[in-house]
């Protein structure tokens, strides 16, 4: 758990807009694993996190996982978030989901600011207004783990994962689970990973006798 989700925050966050204490990040699927790993590395940075979801169950599960501002996606939501930061720098935007929801961030989005798209949950491509890029000069930008390491000398990678880890073991960084299946229960495991809904990740255990 500590490959993925911990390491594409982290580099979403660091590397395409210098990082200061103070300003904002915005992402969607803010209830994602990824979403969580954000929250915690932003507000150890001395970031504030405005975090979107599709799904308002979700909104005090941030709230307490230390999401700032947490807002449903929708109409409405640039005003939404502008209200909800006043005069804050918001110069990032962080989008799992593609289509018209690349454009809802864009538009919350400070002149001169950044998209990441990493994922299309809508299965739909990412749409932006040529009223952002031209006239706002907001730029859309695309993050990919594996191409991340293709491009990254050991060193790099080593000193990430060092750094990850250490925010593990101080406690910074948390996952949460929801159920851990002995090996031979993979079939459930399974049909339990597929549910909507779910808190946290669902974890195969290779300890103890699995006979």
């Amino acid at each position: 758990m500590l490959r993925v989700n911990p390491a594409t925050a982290a580099i979403m966050l660091r590397d395409f807009v210098p990082p200061r204490a103070g300003q904002w990040v915005i992402q969607n699927a803010a209830n994602s694993g990824v979403g969580h790993c954000l929250i915690r590395l932003a507000h150890a940075a001395g970031m504030r996190s405005v975090n979107i979801v599709r799904r308002p169950d979700v909104i005090d599960e941030l709230r307490a996982a230390g999401g700032d501002v947490v807002l449903e996606d929708g109409p409405g939501l640039r005003d939404r978030v502008r209200a909800a930061i006043g005069d804050g720098a918001l110069p990032l935007g962080i989008d799992a989901i593609g289509g018209s929801a690349t454009q809802r961030l864009a538009r919350c989005l400070d002149d001169g600011g950044v998209v990441v798209n990493y994922g299309l949950l809508s299965g739909e491509p990412c749409t932006i207004d040529a009223r952002e890029t031209i006239f706002r000069d907001v730029q859309l930008r695309g993050f990919w783990l594996r191409r991340w390491f293709t491009n990254t000398a050991p060193a790099g990678v080593l000193a990430l994962y060092q750094e990850l880890a250490a925010k593990v073991l101080d406690g910074t960084l948390a996952v949460g689970i929801e159920a851990v299946y002995p090996l031979l229960s993979i079939r459930e495991a399974l049909e339990h990973a597929g549910r909507g809904g779910r808190s946290g990740k669902i974890l195969l255990s290779f300890a103890g006798d699995q006979g």
